[in-house]
């Protein structure tokens, strides 16, 4: 069943990964949900090329982080490391899902933009899976 959900989990990363690639070097699909803003329609901040690719480059790694739990890969350190791994990528995303108590996360204050609404609905609970997954994953390895 671990086995299973570590898959699962590294799918979503890599897809994430893929969406923020495609940001980076061709389009702008779908981004404009993707960025908080304000009552106002301001973007709250702008992300840049860099920093869109480091957030790339992190999913994939949380990606092989959980594919090297399993033993599907092997990484450069000891797979039983792996979980140390894990429980941080369960941390950083249970920052996430708690958020920054105004625009983004379960306890936001602005709640009537485009933004807010995709953050309820899917970005925030997609954040409190990955950690929850990620923390019972990093118990089990």
């Amino acid at each position: 069943m671990e086995h299973l959900l570590s898959i699962v989990i590294a799918t979503i990363f890599i897809l994430l990964a893929l969406l923020h690639l495609f940001w980076v070097f061709w389009g702008k699909w779908g981004i404009s949900a993707t960025i908080p803003t304000d009552l106002n329609g301001r973007r709250v901040f702008n992300p840049g090329r860099p920093g869109t690719l480091l957030v790339a480059i992190g999913l994939i790694f949380f990606a092989l982080t959980n594919l090297c739990a399993i033993g599907v890969l092997k990484g450069p350190f000891d797979n039983n490391y792996a979980g140390y791994g894990m429980y941080m990528i369960s941390g950083i995303f249970f920052v996430r899902f708690i958020g920054d108590l105004k625009y983004v996360g379960v306890f936001k204050k602005y709640r009537n933009t485009v933004f807010a609404s995709r953050d309820t609905h899917i970005y925030t609970p997609l954040s409190l899976f990955l950690s929850i997954s990620n923390g019972i994953l990093a118990v089990m390895f």
